[in-house]
């Protein structure tokens, strides 16, 4: 009989990617489906990235490089974090990966082991669970209640800390709700880190993604917790760059050391013609953002207001960032389509899948059953047909 790696066997499949697996797979069949699925922005890659890499292809920049990266590449990371959140990193510092999920994992799994806890607040992206369990150590799942803005109290995570807890993972702002905290809420956070000594990844994915203007960030709000913290990017969201797969991590050297040791044991470097890209993505003018973020804005106003409008749908907290929305459906739960019963987010979303061809994530593994998360990285036109055959959905069921 095969038998598994006991933690691989029990690894489920990133929900995200597998509600936009099945979505594609309708599509291939000739099904007219509407995505709203996928944490991908529907912008093109800029041209003058492009271009980046069309050059380093023409110059032969296709061999190895440096596990952890180009030092031009890490320069230009280095310029980046100074520019956009005022911290400092040395070359030594800072690694870059394929893709900030890559960077992530190689950290968590540097830095946690048997017997660590990791506090997770949640709801939170569905990855982080994952990624702390195959490191060994234990996601200890803090609850961020709906009507607090899906943000974590101070109380609760003093309470949640137990000798055993070596780090947190935060996300502002938020995968799946669009939450972000305030200065002052990073503040209150940040005296209980700073005297708890626990190590501090912070998840900056979306950082650009903002809608009332910039935060900052938590290492620059209590300077000495970067010490003990490690800043976490990608380049997927601000640069349309998903399918590059390039991220990266800035914290203490000796963690970053061991991060790219693993690096170099299960992947090897980046992908040389992505980093030469990345370089000008970083460094050269960023105009693209301001452009992109203004059609976000346009899409949110009418996600927001087409949510509210649909039976059974609660939406309190308009998302200040990112660009989801994350709806408490719990008044259509036990609401029935012949012998489909909807018990939790995520069959709501296969019946809104099998019977209007609309795609969405459940709330389950985000750690909020009640919820469902819609992506507006789309068409204002696929939005209000989407929105159309989910009112045509929840106008069939049986309450």
């Amino acid at each position: 009989m095969l038998k598994l790696n006991r933690r691989i066997a029990a690894l489920k499949p990133s929900a995200t990617m597998a509600a936009e697996t099945r979505a594609t797979e309708l599509k291939a069949a000739g099904v007219d489906v509407i995505s709203l699925a996928a944490g991908e922005p529907d912008f093109d890659t800029p041209e003058r990235i492009k271009d980046a890499a069309r050059r380093a292809l023409a110059n032969g920049q296709t061999k190895y490089t440096p596990v952890a990266g180009t030092r031009d590449l890490k320069e230009a990371i280095r310029l980046k974090l100074k520019r956009d959140s005022g911290l400092d990193y040395e070359i030594a510092e800072i690694m870059a990966s394929a893709g900030g999920k890559q960077a992530e994992a190689n950290i968590i799994a540097a830095l946690f082991d048997e017997g660590d806890e990791v506090i997770i607040p949640t709801p939170a992206w569905v990855s982080f669970v994952a990624m702390v369990n195959l490191s060994g150590a234990a996601a200890k799942l803090v609850e961020c209640p709906e009507d607090r803005g899906f943000v974590l109290d101070p109380e609760r995570l003093a309470r949640a800390i137990t000798p055993r807890t070596r780090g947190i993972i935060l996300n502002s702002p938020s995968n799946p709700t669009g939450a972000v905290y305030s200065p002052g809420k990073l503040s209150e956070l940040a005296k209980i880190l700073l005297e708890a000594g626990l190590w501090i990844l912070s998840d900056d994915v979306y950082e650009h993604i903002v809608y009332d203007g910039p935060v900052p960030h938590i290492f620059r709000i209590e300077p000495r917790l970067q010490a003990r913290g490690f800043a976490l990017n990608s380049l997927s969201k601000a640069y349309a760059m998903t399918g590059w797969r390039i991220g990266f991590a800035a914290g203490p050297k000796e963690v970053i050391a061991a991060a790219a040791r693993l690096q170099g044991q299960n992947s090897g470097n980046p992908n040389s013609i992505t980093q030469a890209a990345a370089i000008e993505a970083l460094s050269g003018p960023q105009d693209e953002i301001k452009t992109m973020m203004a059609e976000f804005r346009r899409r949110r106003e009418l996600v927001v207001e087409r949510v509210r409008k649909l039976p059974g749908f609660k939406l309190p907290n308009v998302p200040s960032g990112a660009f989801y929305v994350f709806p408490n459906i719990t008044e259509l739960i036990g609401a029935s389509l012949g012998d489909q019963t909807i018990t939790d987010g995520n069959s709501f979303a296969e019946l809104l899948l099998a019977e209007e061809h609309v795609a969405l994530v459940g709330g389950n593994d985000f750690g909020a059953p009640h919820h469902v998360r819609m992506s507006y990285a789309t068409s204002m036109e696929n939005l209000n047909a989407a929105f159309d055959r989910i009112g045509k959905l929840v106008a069939r069921l049986k309450r």
